[in-house]
């Protein structure tokens, strides 16, 4: 898909029965691929010839993910994936780490032997997604790690405001692994591997702080993805109208 207008037909057609979910799939999947990029122009005619659909479950679908944070409307201009800034990164990483940190709080005294099983066996399946480069299951994997921690915090409001971060966190964790494979996806294991290890003693604050140090990592890593798009891919649309996602 070229940045300006797409010419090359990336999205299959798809049955009519599902048609604003998956729509939102194959856009959301276009996106972790990098077959389309940062700032770039989603038209909705263009998209509804190559889905063979009509505008308008395009449109629901441009809506949901806007509030997914992952589509931009620029006004008289239409829609765009999202363009982070290093600032956004630092937000949307700040932010979820805030939670996270809390969450542990809550519930290291919830945990019992069978979470800690249950953290260790998504672990394991980390382990076979790295080994089968499988990075869009990986980013699952890990996202799936965190949010059990959140669950078991037993707070509905910090829950679901860490799941409106989930779809942004997706995107920029998946291009870290893809963009620096040599290493980022080898943390993975140990990351997780320690904190669940701190649970199991019932030590919140070593969880906590190492929590807090893996958030400062993978945002400076996910701001040098962040640079090296933008060198490799710089999109027209993006120099003429800056925008934040909304983190």
């Amino acid at each position: 898909m070229a940045a300006n207008s797409p010419t090359v037909p990336i999205f299959a057609p798809i049955a009519a029965r599902t048609i604003q979910h998956e729509i939102v799939d194959l856009i959301r999947d276009a996106a972790l691929r990098g077959d389309i990029d940062l700032g770039q122009h989603l038209p909705e005619q263009e998209l509804a010839e190559q889905m063979r659909v009509s505008r308008i479950p395009v449109r629901e679908a441009m809506r949901q993910l806007e509030q997914e944070g992952l589509v931009m409307r620029i006004p008289n201009r239409g829609c765009f994936v999202a363009d982070f800034s290093e600032q956004d990164v630092i937000e949307i990483f700040s932010l979820r780490a805030t939670l996270e940190m809390m969450a542990i709080e809550l519930a290291t005294p919830n945990i019992t032997a069978q979470d800690i099983a249950n953290l260790r066996a998504i672990i394991e399946a980390q382990r076979k997604a790295i080994e089968a480069r499988d990075y869009n299951e990986l980013t699952q994997l890990d996202l799936k790690f965190h949010e059990y921690i959140c669950i078991k915090a037993n707070h509905g409001r910090l829950l679901k405001m860490w799941r409106s971060q989930y779809v942004q966190a997706l995107l920029l964790i998946n291009w870290r692994f893809r963009l620096l494979p040599h290493y980022t996806p080898h943390t993975v294991i140990p990351d997780h591997s320690q904190i669940t290890a701190a649970l199991e003693r019932g030590d919140a604050h070593t969880a906590i702080e190492l929590t807090k140090a893996i958030s400062q990592r993978v945002t400076n890593e996910c701001i040098e993805v962040i640079r090296r798009k933008r060198q490799e891919s710089p999109a027209p649309e993006r120099d003429q109208q800056p925008a934040e996602a909304h983190a």
